[in-house]
């Protein structure tokens, strides 16, 4: 993963997540209160957001430190070609559960495509000018964003760099703190504190 550009990326990230942040926060789901279908939604946010930051540590184990320098194909590497984006897309998903609603989680998912696809190709095409013929074969046998089913290659002797992977570390943690504020939100909305506009499914 290249970082030329991240900066622009983050800030057309925010102002692209306001309209889905909006949302969220003035409406309901249309399920009745306490129903099986919003606590399923939700549930399924927590675990994916759990997932999403398990994942995002263990791909920044094996490439913090050692990206744009070496070719990375073993770990999460040796089944889909971008595992730090195929987890953040989770933590977007599951962000939108955690408010109970199908309709933010797409919202959130399409966000997550609008800003960063074009960066996983443009990344893409960089690695293939560094690494060549090498990257080129490795495109053919790991897909690049749904995970192959198969079991991660690991290999003996990868040094990992653990004072760069503490950063990594740090907003990995902080991923599952959504579920916590969209709970806060949603006490909002009960209470009134905060106002329903309108109740999506």
């Amino acid at each position: 993963m290249l970082i030329d550009g991240l900066k622009p990326r983050l800030r057309a990230i925010r102002a692209l997540l306001l309209p889905g942040a909006l949302l969220a926060l003035v409406s309901f789901p249309a399920y009745p209160e306490g129903a099986l279908a919003t606590t399923l939604f939700e549930m399924g946010g927590l675990v994916l957001l759990i997932v999403a930051a398990g994942g995002r540590v263990w791909a920044g184990a094996y490439v913090v430190g050692r990206k744009n320098r070496t070719l990375v194909t073993e770990g999460p590497f040796s089944i889909v070609r971008n595992p730090l984006y195929f987890f953040s897309f989770l933590a977007f998903v599951g962000a939108g559960l955690s408010f109970g609603s199908v309709t933010i989680a797409a919202v959130f998912a399409l966000t997550f495509f609008i800003t960063h696809w074009s960066t996983i190709r443009s990344e893409e095409a960089a690695l293939e000018d560094l690494f060549g013929d090498a990257y080129l074969a490795y495109c053919s046998e790991v897909p690049r964003f749904v995970p192959a089913l198969r079991r991660p290659r690991t290999e003996p002797g990868i040094g990992l760099d653990a004072s760069a992977l503490v950063g990594t570390l740090r907003e990995s943690v902080a991923i599952p703190m959504v579920f916590v504020l969209a709970q806060l939100v949603e006490w909002a909305k009960v209470h009134e504190f905060l106002p329903v506009l309108f109740r999506i499914p």
